[in-house]
């Protein structure tokens, strides 16, 4: 039995989202990559960067070929951490390297794409592909939390959905130097490349802390 067809989403109900459109942006503004000359249908489109997009490539061997490049690494399943990585994943994954890193998956029945804000690739100058421990918190907060999570609920209820999505897991990474802790930011407001919240976090020596700050990134 072949699998039954999606529905495509109208045009106008994807064009005005900024995920969408920051999307597109870092194709064309980074890599010169014109992502809408290559979708033929979009499926769906998330309430969130992380969530991301999904859709039908025009021509989907054409579409992976412009990502052989050097600025993205392609993920290996023999890899444990490119294997719990892209859990989500289906079809073959390629990963920006740096941050933050657009992740995306080729396959002819259906792409993805989303944006990763902890990027945790880097290829050496040896030519070979390192990871950093901003694995963990990618994990733990943008696979498990935000795709996996929020994004179950979004299909449920689009304004929790929205809502859970300026929550996030807080773990040791590069954005407070692996401090050994854990806790959860709210984002009060966020947009491309910046969000203001409170943080709440607790450390492995029993230190309590709650602060607000605002947060940039190089997008």
């Amino acid at each position: 039995m072949s699998p039954k067809k999606r529905e495509p989403l109208g045009v106008s109900s994807y064009l005005g989202s900024e995920v969408y459109k920051q999307i597109c942006n870092r194709f064309y503004k980074q890599h010169s990559i014109k992502l809408p000359d290559h979708i033929a249908e979009v499926y769906k489109v998330g309430v969130s960067n992380g969530q991301g997009m999904e859709f039908l490539a025009r021509d989907p061997e054409k579409f992976e070929a412009l990502l052989k490049m050097p600025k993205f690494a392609p993920d290996n399943q023999e890899h444990f951490c490119d294997r719990i990585a892209s859990m989500a994943t289906k079809g073959q994954g390629y990963r920006e390297t740096g941050v933050p890193s657009l992740h995306i998956a080729v396959a002819p029945e259906e792409c993805s794409v989303h944006i990763d804000t902890f990027g945790f690739v880097a290829i050496g100058p040896d030519g070979q592909k390192y990871y950093n421990p901003d694995a963990i918190q990618h994990i733990l907060d943008e696979l498990l939390w935000q795709d996996k999570f929020v994004g179950w609920v979004t299909k449920h209820s689009k304004p929790l959905g929205m809502l859970l999505s300026h929550v996030h897991f807080r773990g040791p990474s590069s954005r407070n130097r692996y401090r050994l802790s854990a806790g959860v930011r709210v984002n009060a407001a966020q947009g491309d490349g910046w969000n203001i919240g409170i943080e709440a976090t607790q450390a492995l020596s029993g230190e309590q802390t709650v602060v607000g700050s605002v947060e940039v990134y190089n997008w």
